[in-house]
């Protein structure tokens, strides 16, 4: 600290001590623009995505160095708690980095059958939106959170709409950039709220003057938190703000789309856990309600409405509004048990569920960009007969469908059930109620399009049905999908104690 002038001096080392894997990916994005402009298209094309998954390989491997470091030293931050090294943290990085490597990986496959894609481009925005989501999980102050989301936010209505000379690419970005624009107003007003009432933009000494003027000040206070509750609950597609979700989901390239349903959403629960958990502790017997409400709404709409669907995107995508639902579960339970036990164990469920759904998700969209691209259509109806025309995507899609569904022996199955508990265990017994009804209507639509997989026919009888392949990429994300889908399922445990062991804020 300079005491003549008041500002912290922070070095390089400071910064790369707690965001290496933040630098590495930024410095590789702008790497990636440079090498588009000094290169042929056509090396540049070939070699971008390969620059990403390495840097991305990279970033991973330093974020598990950081667990270590976390343990060994503590947390770290900078100035003053503005952006802090925590393992809360370093466990959201690890799930939003392996789904942007999966993201690429899938989208290797992607440039082939899609040259007008500007794949530098499409390369960078992946690191630099990931870069958003990897804020999100860290920042410990309004401003840095907001400067987050808005990179994360910007990137991904840009890389929606990549398709060129797709309508349907074209008006789900525009509806996602409209909606989200107004979700960011609303989450920068909430914010202002806060900070007027509070004088501080920090999360936490900002949660302490709450606690402080709650009784004096409780309705501004409550409005600053319902209007950043709805920001926020745009961004990870809360009922009644989910409506840009089936456009956006169905117009967006398949690896895209995989992006927004895990990473985005991802991001969107690390940051609405850090703020709330921390600016809002203890208020939140008597806030908690709220986010039950909207946690009911979205399973029951999510659900239900996916029942009407026949776009097979469109259904993962209420599928995913739904998915929100069952993850905000767990952060309800802390309004009627903010004890520390309790605080590690919805952490536990929210991180187990959202390692799963990574692997499902995943899995799922491989799958489908094979079937539907074959087929020339994205309806249930293209996956008619695919056991007969490919048995191995078959049984993958199978697996991971029932997983979303919550059929025992998966990772899905497992992370429901935690969830499940959670609620039972803090008296919530109509939202665990809700949560197995809403489960059990999911498993009509999921059984809908097995029933297209296994029974359905794709061509006369006594013709050759041709075998459907999967290109080396996509193969690769599917085996990974179901390890991990049957491997959470199968060893839970494994998982958990990992999770037991961490250090989640020092």
């Amino acid at each position: 600290m300079n005491l003549t002038t008041g500002f912290t001096t922070i070095t390089f080392s400071d910064v790369w001590h707690v965001m290496a894997p933040e630098l590495i990916m930024i410095l590789a994005g702008f790497a990636i623009l440079l090498f588009d402009l000094f290169v042929s298209k056509g090396t540049s094309r070939r070699l971008s995505p390969w620059l990403g998954v390495v840097t991305v390989i990279v970033a991973i491997v330093l974020v598990i160095r950081n667990f270590g470091v976390v343990a060994a030293e503590g947390p770290g931050q900078l100035s003053n708690m503005l952006y802090v090294l925590d393992d809360y943290g370093n466990v959201f990085k690890l799930i939003f980095l392996f789904g942007t490597l999966f993201t690429l990986i899938m989208s290797i496959d992607f440039f082939k059958k899609n040259p007008l894609v500007a794949v530098p481009e499409y390369t960078y925005l992946l690191l630099f939106g990931t870069v958003g989501a990897m804020t999100m999980a860290s920042a410990f102050d309004l401003i840095t959170l907001f400067v987050g989301l808005e990179i994360l936010s910007i990137s991904s209505y840009i890389l929606v709409a990549m398709r060129k000379g797709n309508s349907k690419a074209t008006e789900g970005a525009m509806k996602y950039l409209v909606i989200g624009s107004i979700a960011s107003a609303f989450v920068l007003y909430g914010m202002s709220f806060i900070y007027g009432i509070t004088g501080q933009t920090n999360i936490a000494l900002g949660g302490q003057m709450i606690a402080q003027m709650w009784m004096e000040m409780q309705p501004v206070l409550l409005l600053g938190f319902l209007l950043m509750l709805v920001g926020f609950g745009v961004k990870i597609s809360l009922v009644p703000f989910h409506q840009w979700a089936p456009d956006t989901y169905e117009g967006a390239a398949n690896p895209i789309t995989s992006f927004l349903a895990v990473v985005s959403k991802a991001a969107g629960f690390a940051l609405i856990i850090r703020t709330f958990i921390w600016g809002f502790a203890r208020e939140f017997g008597e806030l908690y309600i709220y986010l039950a409400i909207f946690a009911a709404l979205t399973m029951i709409v999510g659900n239900v409405a996916a029942l009407a669907q026949k776009n097979i995107k469109r259904l993962l995508a209420y599928s995913s509004v739904a998915q929100a639902g069952y993850l905000l579960i767990p952060l309800v339970t802390l309004g009627k048990g903010t004890n520390e036990h309790n605080i590690w164990l919805a952490l536990g469920e929210t991180v187990f569920y959202l390692a799963g759904y990574l692997f499902m998700t995943m899995g799922a969209f491989a799958v489908l960009t094979a079937v539907t691209r074959e087929a020339g259509n994205e309806t249930i109806d293209a996956f008619r007969g695919l056991y007969k025309r490919s048995p191995f995507q078959a049984v993958a899609m199978s697996v991971f469908l029932l997983s979303m569904a919550g059929m025992p022996i998966t990772a899905g199955f497992f992370g429901k059930f935690y969830i499940f508990l959670g609620a039972i265990n803090t008296g919530l017994y109509w939202l665990a109620a809700l949560l197995f009804v809403t489960s059990a209507i999911a498993f009509y639509y999921y059984f809908g399009v097995l029933k297209a997989i296994f029974a359905g026919e794709t061509s006369e009888e006594g013709t050759a049905v041709p075998k459907l392949g999967l290109p080396w990429s996509l193969n690769l994300i599917v085996w990974i999908g179901l390890i991990g889908t049957v491997g959470l399922g199968v060893f839970p445990n494994l998982f958990l104690d990992v999770l037991n062991g961490l250090h989640w804020f020092g």
